[in-house]
């Protein structure tokens, strides 16, 4: 079976935001889910869009057959897409094990 599972669910709160510095933030919840007996740490990471990256911490730990719910801020510079719909993807890697890794794709709001 698989020993590693992600859900990227939006935060329906906060669809786009301006944050610091004219940069665009959307809020994402990831449901990672370790299928395995240990407890585990994973790497998340965001691409997609020029300059994107994470406003929030990029390793979490994750207990053994746990599934956890983490809050991630995704950020993007000024001008760097237009408005509308983006695809982005996310992906998730156990650290000291890139055997383990998922990608899972979402998609990033820029306001008019």
């Amino acid at each position: 079976r698989t020993p590693l599972k992600v859900d990227v669910i939006r935060d329906r709160g906060a669809l786009a935001r301006m944050v610091e510095q004219g940069r665009i933030e959307n809020v994402f919840r990831l449901q990672i889910m370790n299928a395995t007996e240990l407890p585990q740490r994973y790497a998340i990471s965001v691409s997609g869009l020029p300059g994107i990256a994470l406003a929030s911490d990029a390793e979490v730990q994750v207990l053994s057959t746990e599934a956890r719910a983490v809050a991630v801020r995704v950020q993007i510079p000024p001008n760097a897409a237009s408005s509308g719909s983006h695809p982005i993807a996310f992906e998730i890697r156990a650290v000291g094990d890139d055997a383990v890794h998922v990608t899972e794709k979402a998609a990033f709001l820029v306001p008019r």
